[in-house]
């Protein structure tokens, strides 16, 4: 009698269980860098502009007067 063999389903070698443990880990990093950027590109203009501004409570920090 044959036995049957289940593949586990995955991409690129990534199986759900593995995603799930590295997850956590990925936003992390991604909000550090994230965080990052927008720290060394607050002197930038057009990022305070478009993006420093507009968060909702913290976003007149950064408003300045149009010239």
């Amino acid at each position: 009698m044959l036995s049957s063999v289940q593949v586990q389903r995955h991409f690129l070698r990534i199986t759900p269980e593995r995603a799930r443990l590295w997850a956590s880990s990925v936003v992390g990093f991604g909000v550090v860098t994230g965080g990052t950027l927008l720290f060394i590109g607050e002197r930038i203009p057009r990022v305070r502009r478009d993006i420093l501004q507009k968060i909702p409570i913290m976003g007149n920090y950064w408003a300045t007067e149009e010239q």
